[in-house]
């Protein structure tokens, strides 16, 4: 792996190739040998696809295309103990054929790095380097100036927090979220009931939830309350199974638009009640 091929693919591959596809040859040169031109990895890894900006789809999609252009070569098929080998063929014109390559070998598993500063017994020369007494100097690592990416907590925000993460405990905790294992839907009507000093169990869990949800799309909430309420006024009622029967039967909500039958109007008007002023009336009833 080195430069040199990442060069060459830069300044001279075909200018056939379509900005995408000479983006994902870039991104293979980076991983290939330089001197055999072979990738070494595999073609599927997350590394490639961000660096190409490609999705599994295009990315075999953008492999074909190289490939009919004649520029990617496919060596051997992914196999179960092995993945998919590409080489990259040599451009015109990329380098003369009398001038040898004054590049040594290129590193790999078989070549051990002979540099004097990486070696063990030899310490590193860079004066420039990182060391202990030098702070470093970047600015979003400085100690005056904060990191935005994370929190003031010193935590990093996940990009999906999951139950286990203190943003999401926190957002559990909070006053109002727990549930008691009642669906949000459903709430309206508990609480509506249980206003009512009408207290009775709700033993459904889960999936047997779903009827009542259905009922509560069906015939709406202050429907289902009132007649519970009735039930409840008739007899003594401890459990809210009792109400399923019943909430079952009553009718779907209106639809929308349907307006109130008009009232038929009385004679003369309203009139209060009044007791009669002729005692007669009074006396006929001894």
């Amino acid at each position: 792996m080195g430069i040199r091929l990442i060069v060459e693919v830069l300044t001279s591959a075909p200018e056939a190739l379509t900005h995408r596809e000479k983006l994902l040859l870039v991104v293979l040169a980076e991983d290939a040998n330089d001197d055999t031109r072979i990738t070494w990895n595999s073609v599927e890894r997350p590394e490639v696809l961000r660096g190409a900006k490609l999705s599994r789809s295009q990315l075999y999609a953008v492999l074909k295309s190289l490939t009919v252009k004649g520029v990617l070569s496919k060596l051997t098929a992914g196999q179960k103990n092995g993945t998919a080998k590409y080489q990259i063929a040599k451009f015109p014109g990329s380098q003369c054929q009398g001038i040898a390559d004054t590049d040594g070998p290129s590193q790999s598993p078989g070549t051990p790095d002979t540099e004097g500063p990486q070696s063990p017994g030899f310490p590193d020369t860079d004066t420039n380097g990182q060391c202990q007494g030098k702070a470093d100097t970047e600015g979003p690592q400085c100690q005056g100036i904060r990191d935005v990416s994370v929190r003031e907590s010193g935590t990093p925000t996940p990009l999906n927090p999951s139950t286990t993460t203190p943003l999401a405990s926190k957002r559990e905790s909070r006053p109002g979220s727990v549930d008691f294992g009642i669906p949000e839907a459903a709430r309206p009507l508990v609480d509506g009931i249980t206003a009512a000093g009408v207290y009775v169990r709700w033993p459904f869990k889960g999936n047997s939830w779903f009827p009542i949800l259905a009922m509560i799309a069906k015939s709406g909430v202050p429907a289902m309350v009132d007649h519970a309420l009735k039930a409840a006024a008739r007899t003594d009622v401890e459990s809210a199974n009792y109400f399923l029967k019943g909430w079952g039967e009553l009718p779907p909500l209106p639809a929308p638009g349907t307006e109130r039958p008009p009232l038929r109007a009385v004679s003369g008007g309203y009139q209060p009640y009044r007791n009669p002023t002729d005692q007669s009336v009074y006396d006929e009833d001894f």
